[in-house]
């Protein structure tokens, strides 16, 4: 089978920071607002009262003043006058005043203030952005990358296509296992990491003639469909009643993905893997350092593909001339971060204690049955290797960026590329399966906003105390291994219990510190389970912020959800099928959700920064929808941020560039987690006081990574049984 893609496996996470305020309209709940930034002082006797008469003053002025106001979700586009925003600073302490006045009052207007010191998060390397605003790390988001030809795994499909009572087998037709796994094969078979990742003993998945290769774009060749139409053929040619229930969720998953790649398959010149921080130029180094060593055979496979890195990339480099000479090719901006972040590694790439040398020599000392001289010839080897294709593939992977570097001819999100609002289309029907257009998907954002936002407000009617809370509100927890302990404790509640897992926690050379996310996770191989990696990079990590990057890490997030799976003994092919929705969904929910294991002792003040930072969430989601679909230029992501407190330009810029280099990225943890979201608030709506929080995590997880449209359709059968 045709491959175009490595696949690499690797978590990347950044911290970011905002200010923000927001307040609401009591009338029908409209949203609006006014911003403060600093505190307020007491006056000489302690009280607040000429501070409350003053903003009682402006805001009956903003009232009648509609243009002074904004109304970020009805997208009344209005003017924030900068004498508000001095005066609303005057409410961060006398909110709970205020508030008893104007209500008492009948006024429409309810101050809903978070606090200046507010911790809101938002993931992912390229947006080092908040911290920008406010110069501190709070908070992570870890971005589970899977670049595989057969990442995503889903198509908006008709739900009429997936039955939804088809009786099934007692046991697996042992037909559609022999053809699944011999697919599952042949899709590994196509380069070495892809195999090296998921499998210890290609052997014992009946894999045993494989290239050592990194992959290759088939150029001659690159919207080739025979494969997609071939694998459709066979797939509907079983009879579906003969399928085991576990085989049948394989035969939709399969057959949505490859109906999807079939119908997008006019678009692969989009096709790049030169994202600015999740690109493989990126990926690759860490990939290296990750490759276990069990015996001789991989150490002598490792080093072939390093030997093969220099052909690996003039193939990409000749791929993205195709792209250039049809005007694809990256923006100049991007051009440069790519660029940059190819030589950062080649100052250390060829150096003693840099990460292509010095993670090598350590892994040999782990290797059974070395001699010392099998030890110095593989370093030498390893050297050779390294200076000779790794140091040049990345060199001339920097000539050839350089070289096609002006050659774009459209630039912005993808909307303003022919056909890149269905390409947009493509990447959340991929990620997600969810059978909802990309209005849609907007107008659910806009709802979850504003449920966040109400979600505040009612917990600060519930405690005005919190305000003053909210800068200290901690987890009290720095050890990485104390929290994963911690975490696996505290969720016993929520989660269905999975035997022990050994996992290791690292640490990123210091060589990789500069360009590497603060936080990274590594599947285990499919038949070495107990080999689970989580890095941490010292230099980018707030250990203060640890806690809920372990919950999407460890548990019940990544980690704690791989396990599970395995345990459920699916087809092989489904841990290469895992949508991106469905697996950074459920890490962006159980982060959410792991606010509330904080030993703060004030459960109102947990809930609210889990709001806070679901709230942050959707506004990225927005970000990257408003950019790549509707074509939101840099001032427009600058007048939507400035609406929740950024009046920062440069963070504006920032954002809209992340959002171009990688299209679609944030919907995936985004809309993944409104979509478990949504399940749940069926669930419960259902099942009324016979809801399970736990029974419901079971079922999402006894589903394992699927499209979102195969949970919902399952789930009713599901609550039958609950009832």
């Amino acid at each position: 089978m045709k491959r175009e893609k490595n696949i690499t496996i690797m978590k990347i996470s950044k911290v970011n920071h905002r200010r923000t305020a927001v307040a609401l309209n009591c009338d029908k709940s409209e949203l609006g607002g006014i911003l403060y930034e600093a505190p307020v002082q007491k006056d000489k006797n302690g009280n607040y009262n000429d501070v409350i008469a003053e903003t009682g003053k402006v805001v009956n002025e903003a009232l009648d003043k509609k243009s002074r106001l904004y109304t970020p979700f009805n997208n009344q586009k209005v003017i924030i006058d900068k004498n508000l925003q001095r005066y609303a600073n005057n409410l961060k302490r006398c909110y709970i005043n205020f508030v008893k006045q104007y209500v008492n009052n009948k006024s429409i207007f309810l101050i809903i203030l978070i606090k200046t010191e507010m911790r809101i998060s938002m993931r992912n390397k390229q947006l080092c952005l908040l911290h920008q605003f406010l110069n501190k790390a709070v908070s992570l988001l870890i971005v589970f990358i899977i670049i595989i030809t057969l990442s995503g795994c889903s198509l908006p499909w008709n739900q009429k296509q997936i039955s939804e009572t088809t009786i099934s087998a007692t046991e697996d037709n042992a037909d559609f296992t022999e053809y699944v796994n011999s697919l599952f094969a042949d899709l590994l078979s196509a380069d070495m990491v892809s195999l090296h990742a998921y499998v210890e003993h290609p052997k014992d998945f009946g894999i045993n003639d494989y290239e050592v290769t990194l992959g290759r774009y088939d150029l001659d060749n690159p919207d080739d469909t025979s494969d997609y139409t071939d694998i459709i053929s066979t797939l509907k040619s079983f009879d579906r009643s003969t399928l085991s229930a576990k085989q049948q969720i394989t035969l939709d998953e399969l057959l949505l993905y490859m109906e999807n790649e079939l119908e997008y398959s006019d678009l692969y010149m989009f096709n790049t893997q030169l994202q600015t921080t999740t690109g493989i130029h990126v990926q690759l180094p860490l990939l290296f350092a990750e490759y276990t060593f069990a015996e001789k055979k991989d150490i002598d496979e490792y080093i072939e593909l390093l030997c093969d890195v220099d052909g690996y990339f003039e193939n990409m480099a000749a791929f993205e001339k195709l792209r250039a000479d049809n005007g694809y090719f990256m923006e100049d901006t991007l051009a440069d971060e790519v660029i940059e972040s190819c030589k950062s590694f080649l100052e250390t790439a060829g150096l003693p204690d840099g990460a292509m040398i010095s993670t090598f020599n350590e892994k040999l000392a782990s290797v059974d049955g070395l001699s010392s001289q099998d030890i110095a010839d593989y370093k030498a080897k390893n050297v050779s290797a390294v200076n000779e294709h790794v140091i040049p593939g990345y060199q001339s992977l920097v000539n050839a960026l350089t070289s096609l570097k002006g050659s774009n001819r459209y630039s912005g999100g993808l909307c303003n590329y022919p056909d890149g609002s269905r390409y947009f289309e493509y990447i959340l029907s991929s990620t997600l399966g969810w059978s909802k257009s990309v209005d849609e998907y907007d107008k659910l954002v806009d709802s979850y906003l504003k449920k966040y936002m109400l979600k505040m407000q009612s917990l600060t009617l519930k405690d005005s105390s919190i305000l003053d809370k909210f800068d200290t509100f901690s987890f009290n927890m720095t050890d990485p291994v104390g929290i994963l302990t911690d975490l696996k404790k505290r969720i016993t509640d929520d989660f269905p219990e999975i035997p022990d897992v050994n996992y290791n926690i690292k640490y990123v050379s210091k060589a990789l510190e500069d360009y590497t996310s603060p936080a990274m996770y590594f599947i285990p191989q499919l038949d070495n389970l107990d080999v689970n990696s989580i890095y941490i990079n010292s230099s980018g990590t707030s250990a203060s912020e640890l806690y809920p990057t372990l919950a999407h890490e460890g548990y019940p997030g990544h980690m704690y959800q791989t396990q599970y799976f395995a345990a459920t003994n699916p087809d092989w092919i489904r841990y290469i099928l895992a949508p991106g929705g469905y697996v950074e969904g459920w890490a962006s929910y159980v982060e959410v959700l792991s606010y509330n294991y904080a030993q703060t002792g004030n459960d109102t003040l947990n809930k609210m920064y889990a709001a806070n930072y679901a709230t942050v969430l959707c506004l990225y989601a927005k970000g990257d929808i408003g950019v790549n679909y509707y074509g939101w230029s840099e001032d427009d992501v600058y007048r939507f941020i400035s609406q929740y407190g950024f009046d920062d330009k440069s963070v504006a810029h920032e954002m809209y560039y992340a959002f171009v280099s990688d299209p679609g990225n944030y919907c995936k943890y985004v809309l993944g987690m409104l979509g478990f979201e949504q399940l749940k608030t069926k669930a419960q709506s259902e099942l009324s006081d016979k809801f399970n929080l736990k029974n419901f995590h079971q079922y999402i997880l006894d589903m394992g990574p699927v499209q979102f449209d195969i949970l919902f359709n399952n789930l009713d059968a599901w609550i039958k049984k609950e009832k």
